[in-house]
């Protein structure tokens, strides 16, 4: 037997491959579930800002939750949801092209 052979690693099986791709998934899964829980992540839990001109510099400065790659800006529209207007803003990650939404209500104007 030769050397090459008595150090090679053996190949995955496919249980193996199976096993990672499920290990994975659920970390996605996880990931996602993280970036709902963000402030900005869900209509519940929406950012607030003073001024819609903030809403599309704060929604594409952070990376994506999930390969950390940068944010491409899709959409950027207001939605009423349970009475509340809020805005909505859809990216895209250049990376792994999953999508995103952010949440944002615009402060009302202070009354002088």
């Amino acid at each position: 037997m030769s050397l090459w052979h008595a150090t090679r690693v053996p190949r995955s099986t496919r249980s193996d491959r199976r096993a990672r791709s499920r290990t994975h998934q659920k970390l996605v899964t996880d990931l996602e579930r993280l970036a709902r829980l963000q402030p900005g992540g869900s209509p519940d839990r929406p950012i607030e800002v003073a001024s819609v001109a903030q809403i599309e510099v704060i929604a594409t400065r952070n990376p994506c939750p999930l390969c950390e790659g940068s944010l491409q800006l899709l959409e950027h529209a207001q939605e009423t949801v349970d009475g509340v207007r809020l805005r909505v803003v859809r990216l895209s990650c250049t990376a792994c092209a999953v999508p995103r939404a952010v949440w944002f209500r615009v402060r009302e104007p202070l009354q002088s």
